[in-house]
């Protein structure tokens, strides 16, 4: 049973007015119009503190609009593999399973090499034209076989590339591990995505029935901050832990060869890309600005959604000036 009269972020219930004192409300308010009229947004969510402090919706959208998160959806896939290794059911050192390398070298590449994205198995990601990635997504009846398919033409663990392959091989992956289709389909909600009340969540699958874990899923700006207080909590919602807290610690270690900007299906701040930005910020992060900022120093988490790039770090900026 689901209390829905509990307020954000543990149900979908209006909080009550929150002001804190340490917060420019001016400043705030000002930074998120600017972002809204300069750089095709459609939706802004910040939650401080577990309190939504800002929120602001492009014409057309609405607080129940689901939202596409096109590669944010890697870090739920990656998500659900840090719950697994916590219910004692995989160990992400382990070998990737798969049966068609079992007689050549790529047998040795591990689950942590494929969600560093670090197998050193080829691939073209590249969405100005016709690539691995958008044949793939838009040909493929099961999306998990153009990564398997790939030769070696690196090391594991010295050769990262970000592969959209390599996540939906990790799905079909995740799939092996239940006895029936529906286990695996069902697995997702259960143990994460209904476990902090994501309930606008649309995940979905290609034909041959493995969820698109590289692109496609859909949920409220508001449900897809709770994926960000997930791990600002350390895997722990409202008194349960889902996975434990030194997954964080894993998914936002940098992945080697990566100049620290990409974890375990995270990016990363590590090196200071966002030079106004703590370099422990970390984020999912989507095509054309889907993000979800977690910033634990803070206690911050930011949601933005729509459909181009933008300044982040001005963005970014702007919103920790206005707490600070």
């Amino acid at each position: 049973f689901l209390d829905t009269t509990n307020l954000y972020p543990f149900w979908n219930a209006s909080q009550k007015d929150t002001v804190f004192g340490n917060i420019n409300y001016k400043k705030l308010d000002k930074t998120i119009d600017a972002l809204c009229e300069a750089s095709n947004t459609r939706a802004i969510v910040v939650v401080y503190k577990d309190k939504i402090i800002g929120e602001q919706y492009a014409r057309g959208f609405r607080q129940d609009s689901k939202i596409l998160g096109w590669s944010m959806t890697k870090s739920i896939l990656s998500t659900v593999f840090g719950v697994l290794q916590y219910q004692g059911k995989l160990n992400v050192q382990n070998r990737a399973l798969v049966e068609s390398w079992q007689n050549d070298a790529r047998k040795d590449i591990t689950l942590h090499n494929l969600l560093q994205m670090n197998s050193g198995l080829e691939w073209d990601e590249n969405y100005d034209e016709i690539s691995d990635a958008t044949k793939m997504l838009f040909l493929d009846r099961d999306m998990s076989r153009a990564q398997e398919n790939k030769p070696l033409v690196g090391k594991p663990n010295e050769s990262w590339n970000y592969s959209s392959g390599t996540t939906n091989l990790l799905s079909r992956l995740l799939r092996n591990l239940f006895k029936t289709h529906q286990e695996y389909l069902d697995f997702w909600y259960s143990d994460l995505i209904d476990k902090i009340g994501m309930s606008t969540m649309v995940l979905e699958a290609d034909l041959s029935g493995n969820y698109v874990g590289s692109s496609y899923s859909w949920a409220t700006a508001r449900d897809w901050g709770k994926l960000g207080l997930l791990y600002l909590h350390n895997g722990n919602w409202n008194g349960e832990q889902l996975f434990d807290k030194d997954w964080v610690e894993y998914v936002t270690t940098p992945t080697p060869g990566s100049s620290g900007v990409y974890g375990a299906h995270f990016w990363l701040n590590t090196e200071g890309q966002f030079k106004d930005v703590p370099k422990n910020m970390y984020c999912a992060h989507g095509y054309q600005g889907q993000r979800v900022y977690v910033l634990p120093d803070q206690d911050l988490v930011v949601v933005r959604f729509g459909l181009s790039e933008f300044e982040e770090n001005e963005f970014l900026k702007g919103i920790l000036e206005a707490i600070e």
